[in-house]
C-alpha cells in the first residue's frame, strides 16, 4: 500500500511537471511557486520578530549602564549621562563620559572612551553628519571624532548613538558612576487596551492574507488539473487514487514555492539594513533575522499539508462526477452556512468574552474572534460573487463577455480578489481603532517643547540664555535657573537664581539690587535654612569630588529673610555668584507651541553648550509605543497590500494563460484587442466591488465588536479613511489591468489556435 500510495505521489509530480506540454507546466509550476513562495517570505520574516527584537534587547542590555554598587577591581569608574535627543524625527541617544582615571571600563563597540572634547559616533551619525541632510545637525556635535561605535555597541546599523567625552558630567544631577557596562533593562510600561487591539488586529490584517493566498496559488491552472484528473478517474482511477495524485502535483509547487520563499527570505535578510525608515528604530540586522523554529518549522510543515488539503477539497466535484469539469455543464450553487459560521462563532466568541471586566486584547477569545471574522471574508466572497453576477443581464460585449466567464467560473475571479478582500476589511477596522486612540490623545495644541541646560558656571547660565534669546520666536521666553544648596551636614535647599524682576514673584522684597539673596519661607524642623556667612556646595559637586571645598558663601551684608508662607528656598540674583568657585544650575525654557525649525535650534544651542541638557516635548504620548506600534503597522498594511496586489496580478496572468485558446479564438471572430482589455477589466471590477462591500462590512463590524465589547469605548467612523482605503482597491485593479494588457495582447494571438 505504502508503494501504491507513493506510485500516486510521484504520478501527481509527473503530471504537475509536463501536464499539458512541458513549457506550459514549467509555466505553471513557476507561478504557484512564486505565490508559495511569497507567502513563504512573509511568514518566516514574520516568525524571525522574537529573535530579532530579542537579538537588539540583549545588545541595548549589553550596552546599558547603573550606578555601581560596590566598585569593579582594577576599574576606574566613569561618569555617565544618559542623553536622549531627536533630530528630524530620528531619535539620537548616547552617553555623557567623564573619565575619572586610565583604565576604564570596557563599552561593547567601543575601543577608547572619550575624552573632554573627544566623540566616537555610530557609522550611521557620522555618515549622517558628513551628509548635506546633516547641516542642522553638525552644530551639537563640535568635538573631535577618535573612533566609532560597532555593531556589537548598537541594536539596529542605522541608529544613531554616540558617547561624547565631558569635564562636568560628575556634577550633573543625573550622573552614575559606573565601573562596569551590563544588566537586565527596565521592564516597558504595559500597553493599553487600544495598542493591545492595534497589535492583535495589524498582525491578524497582515497574517491571514498570507495564508488566504497561500491556498489560492496552490489552485493556480485548477481548470487543466481537474480535466487531467477527471481523465484519470474516467479511465478506472479511484478516488483515493485521484486524492493522492492531486496531493502529488500540489505538494511539489508548495515544495517549489518553499524553495523560492527560502531565496527570498535570504534577500529580505541582505535588503532589511537598508531600512531607515524611522518606525524601525535604528534599523534591523540582517543576522538577526533569524526565524523560531519553533514557529519556522509548523511553517515549512504546515504549507505542504495546506495545499494537499486544499487540492484534494478542491476535488469534490471530479471525484463524484468527473464529467462536471466541462465547463458548460450547470454548476451546483455554494452554499452559504458553513461559509458563514467562522464570523458567526467570531462574533459569540467577542460577544461572550464581553461580559468578563477582565477582557482585553491578549484573550485568546478575543484573537480567534478577530481571526474567525477575517477568514470569513474570503469564504463568503465566492457566494456573493456568484449570486449578484447570475442577476446581471444586457450592456456591452465586453460586459457580457466578463459577466458570462464569471458566470461560469466566477469562484476563481472571487479567490483571487479575496486576499485584497481580507487587507481592507482589516485596515478599515485598524483605522476605526486609530481615530479611537487619536481621540483619546492630547490635543496637539497642548504639546510644548520643554529645554534644560546644565551650567556648571555663571557664564554658562548666561551662554544659554543668550543663545535662546538669538532664536526668532523664543527671544521672550521666560529661562527659569535653579539648584540645590548643601551644608557641611548634608542639609538642603532650593536655590532660584534669577533678575530682580523674576524673583519679585518668587517672594523677593521690593527694594532688591543685584546681588542680593533672599532667604524665603519658614524652614520646618531639620530642614535647612541659610544664615549669612553659610559654606555651601552646590548639590553634585561632593558626589564628584569628596575633597572639593565650600563653593559659595552666602554673603553676609546683602542677605535679606522674608517670612512667607511658601516652601522654603533661596532666591538668589547673578551679581550675588561672583565669588562663587563654581555652580550646578539647571535652566529650563517652555516654549507652549514651537514648530521644527525652532525645535532644531533649541536643541543645537544645547548640543553647542557640551550636551550639558536635554530638549523633549511634553504631550506627545509616554514613552514613544503607540507612535512605534501605528509606524509598525502602517509600514506593513503598505506591504501587504503591495503582496495582495502582486498576487492579484500572479493569479491574473496565470488565468491569461490558461484561457489563451478561448481568447485567441474570440480574436479570430473578430473581437478588438479594446473589448478583451474591457472585458478583463469587468471581470475584476465586478468580483473587487463585491469584495468592497462585505470588507467594508466585515470592517464596520469587527470595528463595533471590538471597540464597544472588547475595549468599552464608543464607535469612531472615518469616512474619509473608509473612502481612501475603497480607492486604494481601485487603484489596485486599474494597476493590475494595465500591468497584464502586455500579457493579454501576447495571449490572446491567433498563434495560439494551432495548438488544437
Amino acid at each position: 500500500m505504502i508503494r501504491r500510495w507513493c506510485d500516486d505521489l510521484v504520478l501527481g509530480m509527473r503530471l504537475a511537471l509536463s501536464g499539458g506540454g512541458a513549457r506550459t507546466a514549467l509555466v505553471r509550476l513557476a507561478l504557484t511557486a512564486a505565490g508559495v513562495g511569497l507567502g513563504v517570505a512573509v511568514l518566516l520574516t514574520a516568525t524571525s520578530v522574537p529573535h530579532l527584537l530579542g537579538a537588539r534587547e540583549d545588545r541595548a542590555a549589553a550596552r546599558a549602564a547603573f550606578a555601581d554598587a560596590a566598585p569593579a577591581a582594577g576599574v576606574d569608574p566613569v561618569y555617565l549621562v544618559g542623553l536622549t535627543d531627536e533630530y528630524r524625527g530620528r531619535g539620537l541617544q548616547g552617553f555623557l563620559v567623564q573619565r575619572t582615571g586610565a583604565r576604564p571600563p570596557a563599552f561593547p563597540g567601543v575601543d577608547r572612551l572619550p575624552r573632554p572634547g573627544e566623540a566616537v559616533l555610530s557609522p550611521a551619525l557620522a555618515d549622517l553628519l558628513a551628509s548635506p541632510e546633516g547641516a542642522e545637525l553638525r552644530p551639537r556635535f563640535p568635538q573631535r571624532v577618535i573612533g566609532g561605535v560597532g555593531d556589537a555597541g548598537l541594536t539596529g546599523p542605522n541608529e544613531l548613538y554616540f558617547y561624547l567625552g565631558s569635564a562636568t558630567a560628575a556634577a550633573q544631577p543625573n550622573a552614575v558612576v559606573v565601573s562596569r557596562t551590563g544588566g537586565t533593562l527596565a521592564g516597558h510600561r504595559d500597553l493599553t487596551s487600544l495598542e493591545l487591539l492595534l497589535v492583535v488586529l495589524g498582525a491578524t490584517t497582515c497574517l491571514v492574507p498570507v495564508f488566504v493566498f497561500v491556498a489560492t496559488s496552490t489552485r493556480l491552472a485548477a481548470a487543466s488539473r481537474d480535466r487531467r484528473l477527471a481523465a484519470l478517474r474516467l479511465v478506472g482511477a479511484d478516488r483515493g487514487q485521484i486524492g493522492r495524485i492531486a496531493a502529488g502535483e500540489a505538494v511539489l509547487g508548495a515544495v517549489a514555492g518553499l524553495v523560492v520563499g527560502g531565496a527570498l527570505f535570504l534577500l529580505v535578510r541582505a535588503l532589511v539594513p537598508l531600512i531607515t525608515v524611522s518606525a524601525f528604530r535604528g534599523g534591523v540586522f540582517g543576522g538577526d533575522v533569524v526565524p523560531d523554529w519553533r514557529l519556522g518549522l509548523p511553517v515549512v510543515v504546515l504549507l505542504p499539508v495546506l495545499a494537499c488539503a486544499v487540492a484534494v477539497f478542491a476535488l469534490r466535484r471530479v471525484v463524484i462526477e468527473p464529467l462536471g469539469v466541462v465547463r458548460r455543464g450547470t454548476r451546483a450553487r455554494r452554499a452559504l452556512w458553513w461559509r458563514a459560521l467562522p464570523a458567526v462563532v467570531g462574533g459569540v466568541l467577542l460577544v461572550a468574552r464581553s461580559e468578563s471586566a477582565a477582557t482585553d486584547a491578549r484573550d485568546s477569545a478575543v484573537v480567534a474572534g478577530v481571526v474567525l471574522i477575517l477568514i470569513a471574508v474570503p469564504l463568503v466572497l465566492p457566494w456573493l460573487v456568484e449570486r449578484i453576477t447570475a442577476r446581471l443581464r444586457g450592456g456591452s460585449p465586453a460586459w457580457l463577455l466578463a459577466v458570462r466567464r464569471l458566470q461560469l467560473d466566477g469562484a476563481t475571479a472571487a479567490r483571487l480578489v479575496s486576499g485584497i478582500a481580507v487587507v481592507l476589511a482589516g485596515s478599515i477596522a485598524l483605522q476605526g481603532v486609530y481615530a479611537r486612540a487619536e481621540t483619546d490623545r492630547p490635543d496637539p495644541g497642548t504639546v510644548r517643547l520643554v529645554g534644560s541646560n546644565f551650567a556648571s558656571s555663571l557664564p554658562d547660565v548666561q551662554a544659554f540664555t543668550a543663545a535662546l534669546r538669538e532664536l526668532p520666536g523664543a527671544r521672550d521666553v521666560p529661562v527659569e535657573t535653579h539648584g540645590r544648596l548643601t551644608n557641611a551636614a548634608g542639609a538642603e535647599i532650593p536655590l532660584i537664581l534669577g533678575s530682580c524682576a523674576e524673583l519679585r514673584s518668587e517672594g523677593a522684597a521690593g527694594d532688591c539690587r543685584d546681588g542680593d539673596v533672599f532667604a524665603i519661607g519658614t524652614p520646618s524642623a531639620g530642614e535647612y535654612h541659610p544664615a549669612p556667612g553659610d559654606r555651601t556646595w552646590f548639590d553634585g559637586a561632593r558626589r564628584a569630588d569628596p575633597a572639593v571645598a565650600p563653593q559659595w558663601t552666602v554673603p553676609v551684608d546683602r542677605f535679606h529673610a522674608v517670612a512667607t508662607e511658601r516652601p522654603a528656598a533661596l532666591l538668589v540674583t547673578p551679581g550675588a555668584l561672583a565669588t562663587a568657585t563654581s555652580v550646578g544650575l539647571v535652566s529650563n525654557v517652555t516654549i507652549p507651541a514651537a514648530g521644527p525649525d525652532l525645535v532644531e535650534q533649541v536643541r543645537n544651542a544645547v548640543g553647542a553648550l557640551g550636551w550639558n541638557g536635554i530638549v523633549y516635548s511634553l504631550g506627545t504620548g509616554d514613552d514613544g509605543t503607540y507612535a512605534l506600534i501605528t509606524r509598525v503597522l502602517s509600514v506593513g498594511s503598505i506591504l501587504v497590500l503591495l503582496f495582495a496586489a502582486g498576487s492579484l496580478m500572479i493569479a491574473a496572468w496565470e488565468q491569461l494563460r490558461e484561457r489563451r485558446r478561448s481568447l485567441a479564438a474570440l480574436m479570430a471572430n473578430g473581437v478588438g484587442r479594446g473589448v478583451l482589455a474591457r472585458s478583463l477589466l469587468w471581470q475584476m471590477a465586478i468580483p473587487v466591488a463585491v469584495a468592497v462591500v462585505i470588507a467594508v462590512l466585515a470592517g464596520l463590524v469587527l470595528d463595533w465588536l471590538l471597540l464597544t465589547l472588547v475595549v468599552r469605548r464608543p464607535m469612531v467612523v472615518d469616512v474619509s479613511t473608509i473612502l481612501a482605503l475603497t480607492a486604494t482597491a481601485a487603484v489596485a485593479v486599474l494597476g493590475v489591468t494595465a500591468a497584464t494588457l502586455p500579457a493579454l495582447w501576447r495571449t490572446a494571438s491567433l498563434e495560439h489556435l494551432r495548438e488544437e
